[in-house]
């Protein structure tokens, strides 16, 4: 299942959102599940911008680091990218299902904490 979370809920700054994410990175490992959509804006009125922005940057750091597995942006993702990765058929099916696939939404991004053996 893919766990859904909001970061631009009330608001934070972009240091307070991005650690509020990185937060329910590491919950969501405690917890078992292997993919979350944040929903941080795509900066149309002022506030999302900034976190997508950081977010992102943040997420190339963690895979680097081998914290996450990867992360798709909103707008990239698509069928063919999700086809394309090369992680676990359980979680590439689960990804193919989400609403958002193919809607080049650059209001969220997915990140792929691990992949299910």
């Amino acid at each position: 299942m893919i766990k859904e979370y909001n970061v631009k809920d009330d608001f934070p700054p972009v240091d307070v959102a991005v650690a509020n994410v990185e937060s329910e990175i590491e919950v969501n490992k405690k917890f078992g599940d292997n993919i979350i959509k944040i929903i941080h804006g795509y900066g149309s009125h002022g506030v999302g911008g900034a976190i997508r922005l950081a977010l992102r940057e943040r997420l190339k750091e963690l895979k680097q680091k081998h914290i996450i597995v990867d992360y798709i942006i909103g707008e990239r993702f698509t069928t063919t990218l999700v086809n394309n990765l090369k992680i676990n058929s359980n979680l590439k099916a689960e990804l193919l299902l989400d609403y958002n696939i193919n809607s080049f939404n650059s209001g969220i991004t997915i990140i792929i904490i691990k992949d299910k053996k």
